[in-house]
C-alpha cells in the first residue's frame, strides 16, 4: 500500500516496523540482519553456557543492546510514520553510549576474572547520564522536517556527545587492554588479545560508520560499520575454540557451518554487482576465519581423541595386569596366612599346656619365657586371623551364618571375657544396658561378637588411663552398641582414614606396636554386609572417642 503526503512524497507501508519496500538498496538489510542475526545468537549461546558469571550476562547484555539498536536504525530506514521515526532515531541515540559502556564492562570483567570497582560503575553512569536526562529535551531532536521526502529529523547536541562517549569508550579500551596485556600470565594472553582485539574493532567500525554517515550524510558508507560485530564474532570464535574464552571447551561444528551458511546464503540478498563485489570480499574474510578455526578445531579434537583412544587401551591394560595381580596376592595372603596359621596354633596349644602344668613343673624363669611365647603366639593369630579375613572379603568368599540372638547378652559376654585385660590396665570398666528393651537381632554371632571384641580391646589399647563405657540401646528399627573410652582420642582428619585398609592414626603406634591397621576395615565390612553401620565420634587428641555400631533389629 502506498501513502502520499501533502509534498507528493509516495511512502509504502511497513510491516512490523522493518519490512518495507522504502528499503530500495537490499545492502541495508544485509548490513543489518546479518550483524543483529549473529549477535543475538551469539550472545545466547555464550549466557547459556555461561549464565552463572557476570562475564556471560555482560556479553549477552552487550549483544541484546546492539540488537536493539539495529531493529531501531533498520526502522528509520522502512517505517513512513515520523512519530515512529523521531521515537527510535531517539532509541539509538540512547542505546549507542550503552553499547560502548556495556562492551567495555565486558571487557574488564573477562581480562580481570572479577567485577570492576564502584568507582569505575559511576564514572559509567556519569558518562550516561546526559543522554538520559537530555533524551526527551530539545537538547536531543529538535523536530521532524516535513520540507523534503527524505524523512530527517533534525539532530541537537546530544547526538554529538554520543560520538564524543564513543571515541572516550574506544581510547579507553585500548589503554586498558594494552595494561591488562602486561599484567596478564602468558599462558592467558591468547584468548585476551583475540578477545580484545574482537571488541575494539567492534568499536572502531560502529564509530566509525556512524559519525562518518552523520557528517557527510552518506548513510549508504555507514552502512559497512555494522560490519564490526560480525568480525568480533569471527575473533570470538578464534578465541573460544583455541583458547577456550568463557569455559566452552569446545565451539560446535554445527554453530560454524550455520554461521558460514549464513554469509554465503546472505549474497542472495543483493542484486546490484557492485555491492555483491564488496559483501562477497566481506564474506571472504569472515568465512576463512571461521573456517580456519573450524579446521584447527576439529584437527586439535582428531589428534585429541586419538590420544585419548591410546591412553585408553594403555590403561585397559595395565588394569588387566593389575587384576591378575592383585588375584594373585589374594591368592598368596590366603596361602600364607593358612599355612602360619597353623604351626601358630601349635605353639598356642603347646604354651597353654604348659602354663596349665601338663609337663609338670616349670621353673619361674621359664615360666616367664613361656608366658611371653604365648602372648606373642596369640597376637600373631589374631594378624593371621585378619589377613584371613580381608582375603575372604576381597574374594568375595566370606560366609555368615544368620540366627537370631540378643546382641545384650553377647556384649555381656565379650565384656565379662575382657575384663581381666581391662582391670590390669587399671581402667574402670561399666557396661549399661536397658533389660525392658528387646535387643534380638538376625546376623552371624561369630562375626558380631568378633568386630565388638575387636572395637572393645582397641579401647582398652588405646586408653592409658580413665575409663570404658559399654552400652547397648535400642530404637523402633536399629539395635545400637556404643563404646566410649577416655583414651588418647582421633584428630578429625584422620576419622574418615580409619576404616581403609592399613588405616590408622599417625602416633597410633606409640600406643600399640602390634596393630596392622587391618581390624576396623574388616570390621566395617562385616557391619554393611549385615545392612548396618559403623562410625567413631571424637573431639580430637587427648579427648578420647566413641564406637556406634547400628545394627537392623529383628522386630
Amino acid at each position: 500500500m502506498i501513502l502520499e503526503d501533502t509534498l507528493g512524497c509516495e511512502w509504502a507501508i511497513s510491516r512490523l516496523l522493518i519490512i518495507s519496500e522504502n528499503v530500495f538498496d537490499a545492502l541495508v538489510y544485509y548490513s543489518h540482519l546479518f550483524p543483529l542475526v549473529i549477535a543475538v545468537g551469539l550472545g545466547i549461546f555464550v549466557f547459556l553456557k555461561n549464565y552463572k558469571t557476570l562475564v556471560g550476562r555482560l556479553f549477552l547484555a552487550l549483544t541484546i543492546a546492539f540488537g536493539l539498536w539495529i531493529f531501531s536504525d533498520l526502522v528509520l530506514w522502512s517505517d513512513p510514520n515520523p512519530n515512529h521515526i523521531m521515537f527510535f532515531w531517539s532509541l539509538t541515540i540512547l542505546f549507542e553510549p550503552i553499547i560502548y559502556i556495556l562492551g567495555l564492562y565486558f571487557l574488564m570483567v573477562y581480562a580481570n576474572g572479577g567485577d570492576i570497582s564502584d568507582k569505575t560503575k559511576w564514572t559509567f553512569l556519569a558518562l550516561l547520564l546526559p543522554t538520559i536526562l537530555f533524551l526527551p529535551t530539545k537538547l536531543s531532536i529538535l523536530g521532524f522536517n516535513y520540507t523534503n521526502c527524505d524523512r530527517e529529523v533534525i539532530e541537537s547536541l546530544l547526538v554529538y556527545y554520543g560520538y564524543f562517549v564513543e571515541l572516550i569508550i574506544t581510547f579507553w579500551s585500548l589503554i586498558f587492554a594494552i595494561r591488562a596485556y602486561s599484567k596478564t600470565p602468558r599462558e592467558k594472553r591468547g584468548g585476551l588479545l583475540f578477545t580484545v582485539a574482537g571488541v575494539l574493532l567492534f568499536f572502531a567500525f560502529f564509530a566509525s560508520g556512524n559519525i562518518i554517515g552523520s557528517i557527510s550524510e552518506n548513510w549508504t558508507f555507514g552502512q559497512y560499520g555494522l560490519f564490526g560485530m560480525p568480525i568480533m564474532f569471527a575473533f570470538l570464535t578464534y578465541a573460544i575454540t583455541r583458547y577456550h574464552t568463557f569455559s566452552i571447551k569446545t565451539l560446535s561444528t554445527e554453530i560454524l557451518v550455520i554461521c558460514q551458511a549464513l554469509l554465503v546464503g546472505s549474497l542472495l540478498l543483493i542484486d546490484e554487482i557492485s555491492y555483491i563485489r564488496i559483501v562477497v570480499a566481506i564474506t571472504l574474510g569472515v568465512a576463512i576465519l571461521l573456517g580456519w578455526a573450524l579446521v584447527r578445531s576439529v584437527k586439535k579434537e582428531v589428534e585429541q581423541r586419538e590420544h585419548i583412544e591410546k591412553l585408553a587401551l594403555d590403561l585397559e591394560k595395565a588394569n588387566a595386569r593389575l587384576r591378575e595381580l592383585d588375584q594373585m596376592k589374594s591368592q598368596f595372603l590366603s596361602f600364607a596366612s593358612h599355612q602360619i596359621r597353623s604351626p601358630l596354633t601349635a605353639i598356642k596349644g603347646y604354651t597353654s599346656m604348659a602354663l596349665e602344668g601338663d609337663f609338670g613343673e616349670m621353673p619361674e624363669k621359664i615360666k616367664g619365657v613361656i608366658e611371653t611365647l604365648d602372648k606373642s603366639a596369640q597376637s600373631l593369630i589374631v594378624i593371621v586371623n585378619e589377613f584371613l579375613d580381608v582375603s575372604r572379603i576381597e574374594q568375595g568368599r566370606m560366609k555368615y551364618e544368620m540366627s537370631d540372638f540378643d546382641v545384650r547378652k553377647l556384649v555381656e559376654e565379650t565384656v565379662a571375657e575382657l575384663r581381666p585385660n581391662v582391670e590390669q590396665k587399671g581402667l574402670k570398666f561399666t557396661f549399661d544396658a536397658d533389660v525392658k528393651h528387646d535387643y534380638r537381632v538376625y546376623a552371624d554371632q561369630g562375626k558380631i561378637k568378633q568386630v565388638i571384641g575387636n572395637i572393645v580391646d582397641n579401647a582398652i589399647k588405646y586408653t592409658p588411663s580413665g575409663s570404658i563405657d559399654v552400652k547397648v540401646s535400642r530404637t523402633k528399627s536399629t539395635v545400637n552398641i556404643t563404646v566410649s573410652d577416655t583414651g588418647v582420642g582421633i584428630e578429625p582428619d584422620v576419622i574418615p582414614k580409619l576404616f581403609s585398609m592399613f588405616g590408622r592414626a599417625k602416633d597410633a603406634s606409640k600406643t600399640n606396636v602390634t596393630g596392622t591397621g587391618l581390624g576396623l576395615y574388616v570390621a566395617k565390612q562385616m557391619i554393611e554386609a549385615h545392612r548396618g553401620q559403623i562410625w567413631i565420634e571424637s573431639e580430637g587428641k587427648g579427648k578420647g572417642s566413641t564406637f556406634h555400631i547400628e545394627l537392623p533389629a529383628k522386630n
